[in-house]
């Protein structure tokens, strides 16, 4: 696809194969806006590359009348645009049940074996209680607070779960908060029992699934050598036939050099009908040509779902439906995500931490059990963007200035950003455009 972009507009011009005609679609950056534009406006944009965040310095000479339009459309405004500033204020937390995993995944990133390097058999229920009431408490009346239960493998505790969400649902309900609970597992130890109760919780489960048999135990092996596939999809069969009260359950995938085969995957995961689906780049995967691939994998099965099922099957492809949402919401985002801002991840220990990859080490920690610490935690103040130095890139509303995290893996620096990573990011933008505009043909 062609790339081009005037002052804080983009514009993409795909192959006909998708919209059945020449298909020239234009984004706003800070209004949010989609829009088709004309061949001749499309080439009075300058070219850019998708590794290119930068505003061009100059532009093709054009009509009169044309380049009226885009300097009118550039320096619009759109009263619409919902601003994306986070202040403090923790909303939303994500608590490590225990560092213990009973499968040995290639690409673990907490630890390689799901301990973080400190094993830990089960999170400390009269320390954490307090925790999360000390959260609650300094939440307004109406606010929205949210937990997230991840290992190591959480449901090798699945009481301790239940015990925590029991808790939490009653807090909220005595301060008038609205709650909401997740839980990230492999589905091996989704037992009839272990089922029941999550059935009881209104929950949204994330299977951890990387596709079909011969990858999965391949990439996903059990330490005690079984068939982790077999165990996951037994899990699955527990709960997937009758939900009770479980809100949604969603299968997430890794993309990796063991694993290319997304459309194969993608058939395969939508025979366990599942509510969404999501395929992951390793973070610390460092590989141009792997990144490559996944950009032009993703782009094919985002055509293939749009044939399958228009718009309702794109989004349930989760890194689409984010941007479907920010569009229709007309959301600016200036953080990727709210670490230190409305975000902590809880270790196994009660330490707490900006992002969930930076478990275990010490020089990260921003508090422990019901303390903060308001020096380390002022230093995530600004939004991302401005961390990040996105201030020019056209994504960056949509983005966020990018995961501190990943791009610390590759840079060595939280707020240098990964080239890799923006790629990808503009990349699956640009694709979520396209299928925006085909699903809202109104929208200019």
């Amino acid at each position: 696809m062609q790339i081009k972009r005037f002052k804080d507009i983009v514009a993409v011009k795909h192959d006909t194969s998708v919209a059945q005609k020449s298909h020239i679609v234009a984004f706003h950056a800070t209004n949010l806006e989609v829009a088709e534009i004309s061949e001749e406006a499309f080439n009075a944009m300058a070219p850019i590359s998708i590794s290119n965040g930068a505003i061009p310095d100059s532009y093709p000479s054009t009509s009169l009348e044309v380049s009226e339009a885009m300097h009118d459309w550039n320096s619009s405004v759109n009263q619409d645009a919902k601003p994306g500033k986070i202040d403090f204020g923790i909303r939303s937390i994500t608590i490590n049940v225990n560092q213990i995993c009973n499968l040995k995944c290639a690409y673990c990133a907490a630890g390689g074996d799901g301990t973080y390097g400190e094993p830990l058999t089960q999170i400390s229920i009269e320390k954490t209680l307090p925790q999360i009431k000390f959260f609650i408490d300094r939440l307004p009346h109406n606010a929205k607070f949210s937990i997230t239960f991840v290992g190591g493998e959480p449901l090798l505790h699945p009481f301790a779960v239940k015990a925590i969400y029991d808790y939490a649902v009653e807090l909220c309900k005595k301060k008038n908060v609205r709650f909401s609970i997740s839980i990230v597992t492999n589905g091996t130890l989704i037992t009839p029992e272990v089922a029941k109760l999550l059935k009881q919780m209104q929950i949204h489960i994330t299977i951890s699934l990387d596709g079909v048999k011969e990858i999965n135990d391949v990439v996903r092996p059990s330490k005690n050598k079984s068939s982790s596939t077999e165990a996951t999809l037994n899990g699955l069969n527990n709960f997937n036939s009758d939900r009770g009260s479980i809100i949604s359950f969603g299968i997430a995938a890794v993309f990796s050099d063991q694993n290319r085969d997304i459309l194969t995957n993608y058939r395969f995961f939508r025979t366990l009908n599942p509510d969404w689906i999501e395929f992951n780049f390793p973070y610390s995967e460092k590989s141009k040509s792997l990144n490559e691939e996944y950009i032009s994998k993703m782009r094919e099965l985002a055509a293939l779902a749009w044939e399958l099922g228009g718009e309702r099957e794109v989004r349930k492809l989760r890194a689409f439906d984010h941007y479907f949402k920010l569009l229709d919401s007309q959301q600016l985002i200036e953080n990727h995500c709210g670490a230190g801002k409305s975000y902590l991840m809880v270790d196994s220990k009660n330490r707490l931490y900006t992002c969930p990859w930076e478990v275990g080490k010490s020089s990260e920690v921003v508090g422990v059990e019901q303390t903060l610490d308001n020096e380390k935690l002022s230093k995530y103040s600004k939004s991302l963007i401005e961390l990040n130095n996105c201030q020019s890139c056209w994504a960056r509303h949509l983005c966020g200035g990018g995961c501190m995290y990943i791009h610390k893996e590759h840079t060595g620096e939280k707020h240098k950003k990964d080239l890799l990573f923006c790629e990808r990011t503009r990349s699956l933008i640009l694709t979520s455009i396209l299928y925006y505009k085909l699903a809202r043909p109104a929208v200019d």
